[in-house]
């Protein structure tokens, strides 16, 4: 069983604020983390804020995931693998919010956000099943809709319920191999976004811990 202080983690989201303070986390305690982002420039961003002075760059591995994209997907997770070790733990952090507008849904929207909030959480939990069920070890987590939705427009609301959907499903797929599957409500603060994000990152760092 490995230890709190030295989870291998798949990080999608890694480009958000909650991702990035999930990722300095995981370094500062000692694990490592293959942090998939969906934009090439994002990968030499998320390196430098992650490793500003070079230190802990050799436990963390960053590269370019398509929010669609499996074949990428499954190449990123053989990469980290290869660079990292066994991947003990999953987390779907890829979260985008929208507010409602009355009287109107934007043009687009629906598939920005299932990209956002479903495809890049789905398509990279599914590269690393195979190996975690094959070890018969791992935690997969994943972040879903705010407890107050009120606030959200319909289709951010139903971007986050297929996400749910899909841990929900997935979880009882790997109940019988012994693989842990938990979500996590986005916690969002009143006016104090940091405080928000950092409320999130916790929850997500004690799902780590307890899956140890």
């Amino acid at each position: 069983m490995m230890s709190v202080a030295s989870p291998i983690v798949l990080l999608a989201g890694a480009a958000d604020p909650v991702g990035q303070r999930l990722a300095r986390t995981i370094l500062d305690a000692g694990g490592r983390v293959a942090a998939a982002v969906t934009r090439s420039w994002q990968v030499d961003k998320l390196r430098q804020q992650l490793c500003p002075d070079g230190k802990d760059c050799d436990r963390l591995l960053a590269g370019v995931v398509a929010p669609r994209d499996a074949e990428a997907a499954a190449g990123f997770v053989k990469g980290a693998k290869d660079a990292l070790g066994d991947l003990s733990h999953f987390v779907g952090a890829s979260v985008m919010l929208r507010d409602k507008t009355l009287g109107r849904e934007p043009a687009g929207d629906l598939e920005q956000l299932m990209d956002a909030n479903l495809h890049c959480n789905a398509t990279l939990a599914r590269a690393v099943l195979p190996a975690m069920r094959k070890r018969k070890s791992g935690g997969l987590a994943f972040v879903t809709a705010p407890t107050e939705t009120a606030g959200l427009s319909v289709t951010c609301r139903a971007s986050l319920a297929a996400t749910a959907e899909f841990a929900a499903g997935l979880a009882s797929d790997v109940a019988d191999v012994g693989l842990r599957v938990e979500t996590i409500a986005a916690a969002f603060a009143d006016g104090d976004s940091e405080a928000s994000e950092q409320k999130l990152c916790e929850a997500i760092w004690a799902s780590i811990a307890d899956g140890s």
